[in-house]
């Protein structure tokens, strides 16, 4: 994955097979579970202008609350009634985004003949405020599967993650004794056990965490460069 650049076309990187495939599924993934949690009929198809109405049901998931907190912590019926009035709408375009952030990386532009890895990848302005929302609902909720609750917790994972990259890097022809060795000495991943995760699967989803900011930073990066140099998309 390289990071998103400004060009004429839009906002491009890099993305390989997998790092598409993972974060298109993880994307879906959310979607359902938001669509489920929030009471939002299956059936009910969401996009650009289309408003919902009805009673908003009160997520039950950790998950998806971090996507459709409660607008006031201290008074309960100020949030039971502002979520009443919103969340079915919120929940709406959130999964209106997260179902065209999926499309948009299924599909990039693959340039056979060039010879760096991974398909093109071409968000147009108009277009990348919604996908980097995308991206921040993601890591939303890998967060809270992930246990993250502060920036110390997001840096320690950063961390881990880097950590395994490298240990695979050094190790590769031991690679088969080293998952042997994981699955046997599960203290080598003391504290991860309280969020129900293996040492092996939390650095997988950490790194798909880590890959979603890498990529959502990057954007924000270069959206904000076009914004001061006044070529932001209206």
């Amino acid at each position: 994955m390289t990071p998103f650049r400004s060009a004429p076309a839009g906002y491009v990187a890099r993305w390989d097979d997998v790092e598409r495939e993972v974060l298109g599924r993880v994307a879906r993934d959310v979607a359902e579970l938001l669509r489920a949690e929030s009471g939002l009929e299956p059936g009910i198809e969401v996009g650009d202008g289309v408003a919902f109405t009805g009673v908003a049901r009160v997520p039950q998931d950790p998950a998806v609350q971090r996507l459709l907190p409660d607008a006031h912590d201290e008074d309960a019926d100020v949030a039971a009634e502002f979520r009443h009035l919103t969340q079915t709408d919120l929940a709406a375009g959130k999964l209106a985004r997260l179902v065209a952030f999926a499309d948009a990386i299924d599909s990039p532009d693959v340039l056979p003949d060039d010879p760096r890895e991974g398909a093109e990848l071409v968000v147009p302005r108009e277009s990348a405020q919604e996908f980097a929302g995308a991206l921040t609902d993601v890591r939303l909720v890998l967060a809270e599967r992930l246990g993250l609750v502060d920036d110390q917790d997001v840096e320690t994972l950063h961390d881990d993650v880097l950590a395994g990259l490298d240990d695979e890097d050094d190790d590769t022809d031991d690679a088969d004794d080293d998952r042997e060795e994981t699955d046997d000495a599960p203290d080598e991943y003391a504290g991860w056990e309280r969020v129900g995760l293996s040492g092996r699967e939390r650095r997988y989803w950490g790194g798909v965490f880590v890959a979603a900011g890498f990529a959502q930073e990057s954007l924000v990066d270069e959206m904000l460069a076009d914004l001061r140099a006044g070529r932001a998309s209206g």
